[in-house]
């Protein structure tokens, strides 16, 4: 108990404290406004099952005005609105690539009655053209730990931008789909689908969803996400 504590503080310290970049700021040097930020996710609750959403800024909800409004935070209400007892725990971070993610990954595994893990990391590692090895090297890791603890795993992907080729689209796209069948988890081919070049769903940086594009976000995530707790899990008082 006193180790979930440290762990819960901790976790809560970082997401309130730490001024990060956006998800391709980091890449440019830009400032981010610490106003923009959204209010912290609550603490987690010791004894309920939780769904962990683990990624960058387009999880935490980076330009959002609170906590709310980010895909996690209506997430939750899909949850609770399906009646499946489970918190949403939202452990996005401004600026996380996949090596970064998973030097942080023990500090969220830390956390107490994990059921599901929302992988969506590789939008800053595709800002920066990462190899799609090293990129695989890092996910691979971070899969093998979670899948250690019997935790189930929805693996969202990334569509690289026009810009960069499809050589190397082609290349990302694959590394993701391999990864799905290695390790046997769910994918989400696009976290971003319908929302990246859609102005309508985007912050003025046309980097970041606004609160339409959180919406069509949640909506990618559920489409993948309720089936398999369905299918895995009991609905509350069925």
């Amino acid at each position: 108990m006193c180790l979930f504590i440290r762990i819960s503080i901790l976790i809560s310290f970082i997401f309130l404290t730490v001024s990060h970049f956006g998800c391709s700021s980091a890449s440019r040097g830009e400032n981010v406004n610490v106003e923009q930020k959204p209010v912290s996710t609550p603490p987690a609750i010791t004894d309920r099952p939780k769904i962990i959403a683990y990624g960058d800024s387009l999880t935490y909800g980076y330009g959002l005005d609170s906590w709310e409004l980010s895909y996690p935070g209506r997430l939750q209400l899909s949850v609770d609105d399906a009646g499946f007892d489970y918190q949403v725990i939202n452990a996005g971070f401004n600026g996380d690539t996949t090596e970064t993610g998973l030097n942080r990954l023990w500090l969220t595994l830390g956390i107490s009655n994990i059921k599901v893990f929302i992988l969506a990391l590789g939008a800053n590692d595709v800002v920066k053209k990462v190899p799609a090895e090293q990129m695989k090297r890092h996910l691979s890791e971070i899969l093998k730990q979670i899948k250690a603890k019997n935790i189930q795993v929805v693996l969202c992907g990334i569509y690289p931008p026009d810009k960069f080729g499809p050589e190397y689209s082609a290349e990302i796209n694959e590394m993701f789909r391999n990864l799905g069948r290695d390790f046997g988890v769910v994918l989400l081919p696009s976290l971003m689908q319908d929302v990246s070049g859609n102005p309508d769903r985007m912050l003025p940086d046309a980097i970041h969803p606004n609160e339409q594009g959180t919406k069509a976000i949640e909506r990618n995530v559920w489409a993948v996400l309720r089936p398999l707790l369905e299918k895995k899990l009991k609905p509350k008082g069925k």
